[in-house]
């Protein structure tokens, strides 16, 4: 006989598959038009996007590169960090946050979270900052913005760049303001489980400097003004225009698809508020939060991984976003840190749990999922 639990749906943390059947024959007509064209490289295609993507976020300037992390080094390099300067940034991210400022030659000072939003902490990053700082770099975690009016507020004064890291936060803003706007540059990504995400790897730096968008053009390409012409040491980061192709035929669903999502959170806000077990994330005041996740604490006597596996046993396929902070990580250890170093970071790793929140879930959906967990928290 077939168990219950292999007979329920599964509920991922994305849905791929439904996005596909969402927009119709225009994916495929895009990729097609797109193989025909013979460009396969930066082009037509990649110029739309860089034009389109920079737009929706009311910046000036787009530089579309092949990967997400791609844009976080190679944006470092164009704004001016130089190798041997410090640069600022989050112990609770993606580990790519921290390694761009090392692959680049600069050295990760790190600086601890709050607890509440898991966002970098403005007061705890300027009591970070060294003889050598040059650069602050805050994530904008889950598709919630950092306090970009302070960190501003704080690299002006101190004369650092600010590069901001917003590969979860497609559309997002904070008092008025989106990505790339405050920052001397802003970067995505476009990994395929992103808000809005490619078929494969892609990235973009926005920016409303004019002399960042250059160097980052040279810097993708080899260092190339002109073909031919080196005027630096630069990588090969070029777009594939499949891959923007495909970008272009989404970006004009991202709104409507962060709608989805925020709808989805705020339900469910109502559903598990109040349970002494589950601790909510706090959005700040003046925020749109895009939620590409939508994370909550496990906080009572069981532990966040008893009540994932539990929701695994429901075919709930909830996510952990992350079980280390990066100052954990055996890559890290050079640059100096250890347990205790970063609290708030290292209890968010064991305690965050991040839900299905993508767009193509029903009400029904996010009512099963609560319902789940507030049965496995109990």
């Amino acid at each position: 006989m077939t168990s219950t639990a292999t007979t329920l749906k599964p509920i991922a943390p994305v849905d791929l598959a439904a996005e596909r059947a969402s927009l119709g024959p225009a994916l495929h007509e895009a990729v097609l038009r797109t193989l025909d064209s013979g460009k396969y490289v930066l082009g037509p295609e990649v110029e739309a996007l860089e034009r389109d993507f920079a737009k929706f976020h009311g910046v000036a300037h787009g530089v579309a590169v092949a990967t997400g992390t791609d844009a976080l080094w190679l944006g470092l390099l164009a704004i001016g960090v130089k190798p041997c300067d410090d640069v600022v940034t989050s112990p609770f991210t993606f580990f790519a946050s921290a390694a761009s400022i090392a692959l680049m030659g600069a050295r990760p000072v790190l600086a601890d979270v709050d607890l509440d939003t898991a966002l970098l902490d403005p007061a705890k990053a300027r009591a970070a900052l060294t003889p050598r700082t040059t650069c602050i770099l805050p994530v904008h975690l889950y598709g919630q913005l950092a306090d970009m009016k302070a960190f501003r507020a704080l690299c002006d004064e101190k004369k650092l760049f600010l590069l901001e890291d917003g590969a979860q936060a497609h559309g997002s803003r904070r008092d008025g303001a989106a990505c790339g706007t405050l920052g001397d540059a802003g970067t995505f990504s476009f990994y395929v489980t992103k808000n809005l995400g490619a078929a494969g790897e892609g990235g973009m730096v926005l920016t409303q400097r004019a002399d960042v968008a250059k160097n980052l053009r040279e810097l993708r390409d080899h260092g190339s003004p002109a073909k031919y012409v080196h005027a630096r040491i630069g990588t090969n980061s070029r777009l594939q225009a499949l891959q923007a192709a495909v970008l272009n035929v989404k970006l004009p669903h991202l709104e409507r698809w962060n709608e989805r999502r925020r709808h989805n959170a705020a339900r469910y806000d109502r559903n598990l508020a109040g349970h002494p077990a589950i601790g909510l994330m706090k959005v700040v005041p003046g925020a749109f939060h895009t939620y590409h996740q939508y994370t909550v604490r496990v906080c009572g006597e069981r532990t966040r991984d008893a009540v994932l596996a539990d929701l695994a046993a429901q075919q709930i396929f909830a996510g952990v976003h992350y079980p280390s902070p990066v100052h954990l990580q055996e890559a890290a250890k050079p640059w100096g840190y250890g347990p205790g170093d970063f609290p708030n970071a290292e209890r968010l790793a064991r305690e965050v749990l991040c839900l299905p929140v993508h767009p193509f879930l029903s009400d029904s959906d996010i009512d099963r999922v609560s319902a789940a967990l507030l049965a496995a928290a109990r």
